[in-house]
This record gives structure tokens, sequence and C-alpha cells, in this order.
């Protein structure tokens, strides 16, 4: 009796210690979920899981070159606070497309006004979590390797087998128990021997076995009704793998876990959980998109509207059929401290300035604000308006030693890029130095003819030079803006500032005093720069 009732004692407390490691866990989690909302995220990570789901796109919107001019895995990484790696891996996609998902605006706008409820989805989104089995879930599910089970068709009735066995033990001592073993040692081989083939795929399993979970879970807590109805149509026919948590094998631990695994062993349970897991997927592959789209999208949602908060001003931008880009203070996400500008640019754009007076970044601004605007509906400025369309760029280009490929050819094929496109009408496009690889005289001759070639089409094009030249060639063309410099005792000083018309100072040779070259070098460039200047 005595015995018994410690026993009891024992059972009691262990179970009072998991109930209270439960909940300081779970407030933990919590307290770590909730101060990041509004916060800049940790921006230093490796990325090289995350593009998976967007890699199955067929032909994204936004290309390979625009998306390293422009930085656009700093961008990635200053928006991603999402919670789970299928919120990262749809945002990561979503910003290479350039339309926003189904009732997006609807769905921040619910959320916004409702924190209670969207703290209780990221909670939710954060429990399923970021684990290794999550990011090759792409993999696992939209491109799948069939694997061909041993005896596959008949584990249903080998799962039980054994058990059956036991049953003729009474009557049939000597059958039953020889039965037994032969169906326990049978299973225990089709088990490994199963295991071994589809190994790889059994973290993906209990990865997607989650999402199916936490798809229940954000279905029950969102009360926005379109949203939750897809929710539970991308759901319904995977719901009888609800509750089926795949195990890793026999590693030991707790006794009550051991016991656990050996069942699962010896009942081919996760063999049966994986083959029935194929049969749905194959059989309902749109609704499997769905379900990873729905759930990545209330993480992305939740993501963006705490991207919003960390800035200093954003707005939803406004659409127009002119073609043309109008904003109010409109600056660059990734700076911490950033100089908004304004302006409306109705015609093509051309840009002059000094070296360093913020001419790249202001393209960039254009540039990213134009990807987020038409994917997140958010912009990082006061107001901004333009006609939607692809966006592309010639930026940071480089020279491919590998392929043999110069500077200057690397640049051409950039630009036949913006060219080829250009022919379709409606894009957004923009170039920083153009044809900076050759002699001065062809630079300007085919800056020139490939300016007014993208003019003579239906898009916008904003571009930078410091060829001060084409300012006055491209005159009737190109709209005319600049950046500009102010010289002080400390140096070359910038207000990043945009200014109508062309650039009248350049700052190169001053820095080659303020650098410390001699005098009668700076006097010297100064002369020849006078002497070769080429006027209209």
């Amino acid at each position: 009796m005595i015995a018994a009732l410690f026993l009891l004692l024992l059972v009691l407390a262990a179970a009072a210690g998991m109930v209270a490691g439960g909940i300081s866990n779970g407030k933990k989690l919590r307290r770590r979920v909730l101060d990041q909302f509004a916060r800049r995220p940790q921006e230093d990570y490796p990325l090289e899981d995350i593009p998976a789901y967007c890699q199955l796109d067929p032909a994204p919107a936004i290309d390979h070159t625009t998306w390293e001019d422009l930085d656009m895995d700093l961008v990635f990484r200053r928006l991603n606070s999402c919670q789970s790696s299928v919120g990262e891996q749809v945002l990561y996609a979503q910003l290479h497309r350039l339309s926003p998902p189904a009732r997006w605006e609807e769905l921040l706008t619910h959320l916004e006004a409702r924190p209670q409820e969207r703290e209780a989805l990221w909670l939710t989104l954060a429990r399923l979590g970021k684990r290794r089995g999550g990011y090759s879930l792409p993999d696992f599910l939209f491109s799948p390797v069939e694997c061909q089970l041993p005896l596959a068709p008949l584990y249903p009735v080998l799962a039980w087998l054994p058990l059956a066995c036991l049953v003729l033990v009474p009557f049939l001592p000597w059958v039953g128990g020889g039965l037994f073993l032969v169906s326990l040692c049978g299973n225990v081989a089709l088990y490994y021997l199963g295991k071994r083939r589809v190994q790889g795929d059994l973290d993906a399993l209990g990865a997607f076995l989650s999402l199916l979970s936490t798809c229940r879970k954000l279905e029950s807590a969102l009360t926005l009704p379109a949203q939750r109805e897809e929710l539970r149509a991308a759901l319904a026919p995977f719901r009888p793998l609800l509750g089926r948590v795949p195990g890793t094998g026999v590693t030991g631990g707790a006794d009550w876990e051991l016991c656990r695994e050996y069942f699962r062993l010896l009942t081919l349970r996760d063999l049966r959980v994986y083959r029935k897991a194929q049969k749905l997927m194959a059989a309902h592959p749109q609704q499997l998109r769905a379900l990873f789209e729905a759930v990545g999208a209330v993480d992305m949602a939740v993501a963006v509207l705490s991207f919003r908060a960390t800035l200093p001003q954003w707005c939803r931008p406004v659409f127009w059929e002119e073609n043309a880009y109008g904003f109010t203070g409109l600056f660059h996400p990734l700076l911490r401290e950033p100089v908004a500008n304004s302006g409306r640019f109705t015609k093509d754009v051309l840009l002059t300035g000094s070296n360093a007076s913020g001419k790249s970044t202001f393209l960039k601004a254009l540039a990213v604000n134009a990807i987020l605007g038409q994917s997140l509906l958010t912009c990082a400025a006061e107001g901004c308006g333009f006609r939607p369309g692809p966006v592309l760029t010639s930026m940071a280009v480089k020279d491919d030693i590998s392929a043999g490929e110069s500077y200057f050819m690397a640049e051409v094929r950039s630009l036949k890029r913006l060219t080829d496109a250009a022919r379709l009408g409606g894009c957004l496009l923009f170039i920083d130095e153009i044809l900076r690889g050759t002699n001065t005289g062809e630079r300007l001759a085919a800056s020139q003819a490939v300016l007014e070639e993208l003019h003579r089409r239906d898009c916008l094009c904003v571009a930078a030079t410091h060829d001060r030249e084409l300012t006055w060639r491209l005159s009737g063309a190109y709209r005319n803006y600049h950046f500009q410099e102010a010289l002080t005792a400390e140096g070359v000083q910038f207000d990043y500032a945009l200014r109508d018309g062309p650039a009248n100072t350049q700052n190169a040779i001053r820095l080659l005093g303020l650098l410390g070259f001699p005098q009668a070098t700076v006097r010297r460039a100064e002369e020849l720069a006078e002497q070769g200047e080429e006027r209209p």
C-alpha cells in the first residue's frame, strides 16, 4: 500500500513537473515571439535553404539579374520576421512576384485591427518553427520522387499480424508463439529496409504533418471568413493525416518513449503514414500548393505588418494607367537614417551627379519600392503611385573571367534584357552608369542610341550616368535631374536631395586633393578637364 502510494506520488510529481516545464517554455516562446514585432529582424544568416520553394516557379517576374542588382536578399532579410520556415519560403517567393496574394490587403487590415488574434496566429506559427525538415518540404511536396517500398500493399495486414498471432498463443502455444516471432522479425526487417529507402523523406514528412496541424489551428484561430475558408478547403483532403506524428526510430530515452518507438517499429506505423501521405499528395496537388501558400501567407502578413511598423513612414501604392512614377517622401528601406525624396516622373529620366552623391541609392529605392508595392502593397514612402509592370535593372554588372566575358560584354548582355523586355511595353527600367566599360566616344554614342531605343517604347526608363554630355544629347527625350555636393573644410558633403536639371559640378578631381595628391597633380587634372570638356 505504501509502495503504491509512493509510486502514485512520483507519477503526480513527474506530471506536475512536465506541466510546469511546458508552461515555462510557453511563456518564454510567447515573450520571444511578441518581442520581435515592430523590431528590425536579424539580418545575418544563411539563405541557402530558403529559395527552394521560389525555384519551383517556372518564370518568376523578377529575374536573377534584377534580384542581384537590387540586393534583394538583404531586402528579404529586412522583411523576414516570419516565425516558420513555410512563411520564410513563401515570403521569398512572393518578392519574386509582381502581384499580391488573393485578398491580401483584406488580410493585412484584419490583422492590423486585431492585435490579440495576430499574436495568437504568430505563436501558432512559431510552434511550427524553422525545423530542418521544413526547408526540404518544397521538394518533398511538389517534386516527389516515388519510392517503392517492399510489400507496401500488405502493410495494413502485417502491422497487426503479431497481435493476431498472440491471440492464438492460449489455444496453440507453439504455433501462435512461432508465428508471433516470425511476424515480429519480418516486420522489423521490413521497417529497417523501408526506412533506409525513405530516410531522407521522414524529416520532411514530420514537417508536413506539423504543417497540417498548424493549418488546422490557424483555421480555428483566424476570424476572417474568406481566409478561414481557404485554409479549410486546402486542408480538407489531408485531414486523414491529422494526428499522425512519425517517429525517428529507437533512439533510447524514457521508458515510455522507448515503448512507443518499439510499437511504431513493430506495426510499421511510420511507413504506413508515409505511404498514405504520398497517395494523398499525388491525388491533390492543387490543394497541396494552396495549403502551403495559405499557411505561409498568414505568417508573411504578420511579418509585413511588423515591417511597416519599423518604417518611419509607409504607404499603400496607387496604381495608375498613365506611364508615370510619382512619390512623396520615398526612401530605401535598408537605410537606418534615410533621406526621403519627392518627385513625379512623367517621362524618361536621366540622373547625373558626382561620385557618391546618391544616384545609385535613389535608383535602387525607386526599383525596390516598385517591387514591394506590387508584391506586398507596401512602399517605403509617404505616398507612391506608378503604372504596375515588370521591373528590370542593369546596375551591378560584373565580368565573367571563367566564361571569358569582358565587363563591356556583360554590360551589353544586361542592357539587351531591357531592350527585349521594352518591346512588350509596360516596363519600369532602371540603369546605373550605362556602358562605362568602353572608350568615351563609343560609350556616348552607344549609350545615346540605347536610351533613345528605350524611349521609343511604352516604358518608363530612369538612367544614371556620369556623362554630362548625355544630358543635352537626350534633352528632348529625357527629363534631367541631379544630385549635388558641397565642398567644405571637412571635405565633400552630400545632402542626397533630388534636384531638377542636369548636374553642373563634379568632385572626382576635388577628391584627389582631399585624399592627399600633390597640388600640381590636382591643378593639371583641372586644366585637362577644362580643355577636354565637350560642349553642344
